[in-house]
């Protein structure tokens, strides 16, 4: 080496402007990492795995599941994380979940299954600043303009809109309805529906049910002896199947009706015959030839219903608007609130400024053990 270049090089300051070159390149070196590592979006799932709405937990796992493939593939640059919790199908099961996902994890997002914990984590996720997607969430008291909530349900209003033209046709209607925030709001969407429709259906009876319930025999009773032309269960499959069952050993031939809960094969499984003629309405039809439904078949073997539907696609949904817009929030809800006829398995789908939806429903009914279109 040349001997000038050399004591250029040993010159103490020169070594001192290498060493801070260096460090310094370093230091951007491990800024950049970090925001790298800052870029990866975690995704809080919150689903009742466990308890009496476990099934609907399941199906909405294998929803997500689905989803996921598709993501990896249409956005391969997209560095996505997402952490499974039980809620429990319980407000406090929610929040203990989202908080403990929070303190590991901290959330970019959250999904957030059944109106009980959609509600209980909602105050939660607008002051984190974060994306809520509900599902199977349908609580009027979820509404909220032009925040960061937006679900893949519909109302209860727009579902119970569809019971009562089917409702309207009977004089005298008894309610069993689950108490807590799915249930209730169900409950009076309906009534105030009947209301809208000047029907002449008289309610003769309101009676409410706790979650861990399994004995509905003094409620069935105290409906019976008002004469009821049908009733009206609102809650989980394993609630209805203990109706159904009840009722039956009580003698209370009259039409039960209920709402997309009812479709669960242990509703089937535990009641049995008693089950068949219930009548419900379903937003969610398998039969039709898309390419969700074909997958799920083919990776699990059986038909997809409208929670692994709902949950497949605020799942994408959720993915799709932060890889259009990183994790720019503002950016964010004016990319759901603004996505206009979206190609769902639901059909054509467009969130309003309260981040709902519209959809349609049908009716469905058991026969011969089966869950089967309703014609009537």
């Amino acid at each position: 080496m040349n001997i000038q270049i050399w004591n250029k090089l040993s010159n103490p300051l020169m070594i001192k402007t290498f060493v801070l070159i260096i460090l310094v390149l370093f230091g951007l070196f491990g800024l950049i990492s970090c925001s790298r590592t800052e870029e990866n979006i975690k995704v809080g799932v919150l689903l009742p795995l466990s308890g009496p709405a476990a099934y609907y937990g399941e199906q909405s796992k294998k929803g997500i599941e689905i989803a996921n493939e598709e993501i990896i593939e249409h956005y391969p640059k997209l560095k996505l994380e997402f952490y499974y919790e039980d809620s429990l199908y319980t407000p406090k099961g929610g929040i203990d979940a989202y908080r403990k996902l929070m303190d590991f994890n901290k959330l970019d997002a959250v999904i957030t299954a059944a109106s009980p914990v959609s509600l209980a984590i909602l105050p939660l996720a607008i002051e984190d600043k974060i994306l809520q997607m509900a599902i199977f969430s349908s609580a009027d008291k979820y509404i909220t303009q032009n925040d960061l909530s937006f679900r893949i349900s519909t109302t209860s209003r727009i579902e119970t809109a569809k019971l009562a033209e089917f409702i309207k046709n009977f004089n005298r209607l008894g309610i069993i309805y689950l108490n807590n925030d799915f249930g209730v709001s169900f409950k009076e969407s309906l009534k105030n529906e009947l209301l809208k429709l000047q029907a002449d259906t008289k309610i003769i009876g309101e009676e409410s049910f706790l979650l861990e319930t399994s004995d509905f025999r003094t409620s069935l009773i105290k409906i019976k002896e008002n004469n009821p032309g049908a009733i009206f269960i609102i809650g989980t499959a394993s609630h209805y199947s203990n109706i159904l069952k009840q009722a039956k050993e009580l003698d209370l031939n009259v039409q039960f009706l209920s709402m997309r809960s009812a479709e669960d094969p242990i509703l089937i499984k535990n009641a049995k015959e008693a089950a068949e003629g219930l009548i419900y309405t379903y937003p969610f039809d398998a039969t039709k030839d898309l390419d969700f439904v074909n997958q799920f078949k083919r990776i699990y073997n059986s038909v997809p219903d409208a929670y692994a539907a709902e949950a497949y696609e605020g799942f994408k949904l959720t993915a799709m608007a932060f890889a259009e817009c990183g994790k720019d929030y503002e950016c964010i809800k004016d990319y759901l609130t603004n996505l206009k006829n979206y190609n769902s398995v639901f059909g054509k789908l467009s969130f309003d400024d309260n981040g709902d939806v519209y959809y349609d429903f049908f009716f469905k009914t058991v026969k011969d053990g089966q869950f089967v279109k309703y014609t009537s």
